[in-house]
């Protein structure tokens, strides 16, 4: 069965798909709350323990919020009889993108975007101008990326339930 990412930029509903996956039994993990992406030197590659509150400008700078290739193929081979699902934007995507069978984006425009990390509780990132900035740049380079390797995208605004849905269906295939 196959390892199935769902990725879109933050802000998109990444962590809605993974609990609404989850409710319906599942096997789904979520980058962040299960703490599977960490923060890496951008200079030495080790991993970096960074308290929200220290993120400062010059700490997103020089790091990068990634998951180790070790961990994404273990998730991989636990997909044995059932998928595996991964919710999450690692910035190394382009590193992991041959262990997922189909990557889903979740897509949303930049108004709604920005008012959901205002107001969502579960995350602090995408509050502050200089993580607002560092997003801009991925924003401008996503629909290209998931043009290029084929990712099957899907409208953010629509009901969670319709997207998973939808997300099951495009599995089967």
């Amino acid at each position: 069965m196959p390892l199935i990412l769902i990725t879109g930029l933050p802000g998109s509903g990444k962590s809605t798909v993974n609990t609404e996956l989850k409710a319906r039994g599942y096997e789904s993990y979520d980058a962040d709350e299960d703490h599977l992406a960490h923060w890496y030197d951008n200079e030495t590659g080790l991993v970096v323990m960074q308290e929200d509150e220290k993120r400062t400008a010059e700490f997103v700078a020089t790091h990068s919020r990634d998951i180790a290739r070790e961990t994404v193929e273990g998730l991989a081979a636990q997909t044995i009889d059932n998928p595996v699902f991964l919710c999450g934007d690692p910035e190394n995507e382009d590193e992991l993108r041959d262990l997922f069978s189909k990557i889903f984006a979740l897509v949303i425009d930049e108004d709604l975007r920005q008012h959901r990390l205002a107001t969502r509780g579960n995350n602090t990132w995408g509050k502050l101008p200089h993580e607002i900035a560092y997003d801009l740049t991925f924003q401008q380079k996503a629909p290209e990326t998931y043009a290029k390797f084929g990712y099957i995208t899907l409208d953010a605004t629509q009901p969670v339930a319709n997207n998973v849905d939808y997300i099951l269906k495009r599995i089967c295939e």
